[in-house]
Order: C-alpha cells, then sequence, then structure tokens
C-alpha cells in the first residue's frame, strides 16, 4: 500500500528545500552580532511558515517567490533585530568606534567618562547616538524614524561626532577612527 503526500505537506516541503538555506542567509546577515542561531532559525521558520499561512500576499506580477521571500525575510530579521536590541543595548566601550586613554587607565574609566560625555548632549542627539551607534542603523531608516530627510541625518550625525569628540577630550578620552 502506497502512502500519499497531501497537497499542503508537498507544497511545504517544496519551500523548505528551495528557500530555507537563502531565507536563512538573508535572516543571518541581519542578525548578526544581535542574537543567537536559535534566533536566526526561529526567525527562518517564522518567514517560512508565514509564506505558507498566506501565499496569497505574493503578487507574481511584482516579483518571484524566490524575491518575496528574500523581501520578507528582510524585513521580519530587521524587525526582529530591533527587539532583541531593544533589550540589551552592547556595551559602547565595544562598539567600533575606538575609545583610548592616553594614559593607559582602565577599561571602566572609559566607560565612566563616556557616559559623562553622553550626558552633555541634548536628549535629541543621545537619540540619534542610539540609533546611529548602538543599533548601527543607517540613515535612511533613522530618517524614516525621525521624519527627516537621509542628507539631514547624515549632517546630523557629522556634528554629534564632532560635538561627542569635543565633549570626550574634556573627559581626557580620544576617540579614534571614523564610526
Amino acid at each position: 500500500m502506497e502512502r500519499t503526500i497531501p497537497a499542503e505537506d508537498r507544497e511545504a516541503n517544496r519551500i523548505y528545500n528551495t528557500y530555507h538555506v537563502l531565507v536563512r542567509t538573508v535572516v543571518s546577515r541581519i542578525l548578526d552580532r544581535a542574537g543567537t542561531p536559535e534566533d536566526v532559525e526561529e526567525c527562518t521558520q517564522d518567514v517560512l511558515w508565514e509564506f505558507l499561512q498566506g501565499p496569497d500576499k505574493w503578487d507574481p506580477a511584482r516579483g518571484s517567490e524566490k524575491t518575496y521571500l528574500c523581501m520578507l525575510a528582510r524585513s521580519r530579521a530587521k524587525n526582529r533585530r530591533k527587539q532583541l536590541l531593544a533589550g540589551a543595548a552592547e556595551p559602547l566601550e565595544e562598539h567600533t568606534l575606538a575609545f583610548t586613554v592616553p594614559d593607559g587607565t582602565e577599561r571602566t574609566a572609559v566607560r565612566d567618562g563616556l557616559r559623562r560625555a553622553l550626558e552633555g548632549l541634548t536628549a535629541e542627539e543621545r537619540k540619534l547616538f542610539t540609533l546611529r551607534f548602538v543599533y548601527e542603523w543607517d540613515g535612511g531608516e533613522i530618517g524614516r524614524a525621525l521624519g527627516l530627510r537621509q542628507s539631514a541625518v547624515t549632517t546630523r550625525v557629522n556634528r554629534l561626532r564632532k560635538k561627542l569628540k569635543k565633549l570626550l577630550a574634556i573627559q581626557g578620552i580620544v576617540m579614534d577612527g571614523k564610526e
């Protein structure tokens, strides 16, 4: 007696076998340094499940099934990244900005000096600092969140960087690197 696989299971197997690696790659690039391998796999499964539950949301006239799944994966992974980073901010001294103290003061002194320097920023500047340097949003994302053009965000980030450099110098901390 031969067992037949229902059509919806065949479709689920096809989607999984065809797109799992692709979707996982997209998700893992976005969740890099923000989540665990389990977070990556969970987000990947969520994307594939969402597609299987609502395939009518995909419009073949607007793009291929592959393209739609990549865009869905990107969107869901960015949302997941924001959720993960909202609960656990990166330590600033480990960020891509390099902070050094000429006399070799310990890391705690650098961290305390950085906190004092950040207190010299306005609330708006601290928000911009957090979005750009902690959450690593690009200018377009920040612009959409704050209702600004990307060029305005770039200008504000450059001004913020200069101001922060001065505030850090007052604390005896040298800021190396562009970002």
